[in-house]
């Protein structure tokens, strides 16, 4: 018997068409966090603590690789937390060291020092308290698989044969921080199509995360599997610990 994260080799060929085409009319969300371990009086009691900053960056339209932005652009977050608030006494270095405080100053460092373009990107600025949870078992399906991504400059890491260790999750559209259980249906053909594979034979697309999640999401509807009231689910892909880009599908 294969295991849960193992390509089930009985699946055969797959048949053309067996996914839909990238979809028109939605919007393309991207994320990009950074970890900190910080010292803090808040209220005045302690509040040392494990912080993780998040940039979310939305799009209608994506670049030709088929990124919202080149999470490259992005690389200066950890740089700057890491220089400016890992393991410092924020007390000393910020007017207001509480959580608001901290994403004004991300969000005057973003405003300063990303690129123009991605810059008016930038939708939100977030920050998470304490140790992220793992997603329960019924509310992401893991795979690893393989690729390489097209039409990048030259040298581009991305542009180099790697792998990733993905997961796919479906945030609530209510609630964006709680998951919803993901269809059986689609963690299936997540297993059995995409782990192990080089995702450049499945698709005849570039296979970013941001097309992933696009593609995602036409499948369920294609499917008539929807989130709560009939909505189209939110699908949300991730490549790295750090990084997510979802796509929520347009609605009348």
């Amino acid at each position: 018997m294969n295991s849960p994260f193992e390509a089930d080799p009985a699946a055969g060929p797959l048949p053309n068409g067996w996914l839909p085409g990238l979809p028109a009319g939605g919007t393309y969300t991207i994320g990009k966090r950074a970890n900190c371990d910080i010292a803090r009086t808040v209220d005045g009691i302690d509040g040392s603590d494990l912080v993780t900053v998040e940039l979310v960056l939305t799009a209608t339209e994506l670049t030709k690789p088929g990124f919202v932005c080149d999470f490259g652009d992005l690389s200066g977050l950890q740089q700057h937390v890491d220089q400016v608030l890992d393991h410092q006494d924020l007390d000393t270095i910020l007017a207001d060291p509480t959580d608001a405080g901290i994403v004004a100053h991300v969000r005057a460092w973003a405003q300063e020092n990303l690129p123009d373009d991605v810059r008016q990107l930038l939708d939100d600025v977030r920050v998470f308290t304490g140790r992220l949870p793992d997603p329960a078992a019924d509310e992401a399906v893991r795979f690893r698989a393989r690729h390489w991504l097209c039409d990048l400059p030259d040298g581009h890491k991305c542009g180099r044969h790697h792998g990733h260790a993905y997961l796919v999750t479906l945030p609530d559209p209510d609630q964006p921080d709680n998951l919803l259980p993901v269809p059986g249906k689609l963690r299936e053909v997540v297993l059995s199509r995409f782990h192990g594979q080089v995702l450049n034979t499945v698709f005849d697309f570039n296979p970013t995360s941001e097309h992933l999640a696009a593609v995602l999401t036409a499948w369920l509807v294609e499917q008539e599997l929807t989130a709560v009231g009939g909505r189209p689910f939110t699908v949300r892909v991730s490549e790295t610990a750090s990084t997510w880009s979802q796509f929520t599908l347009e609605t009348a």
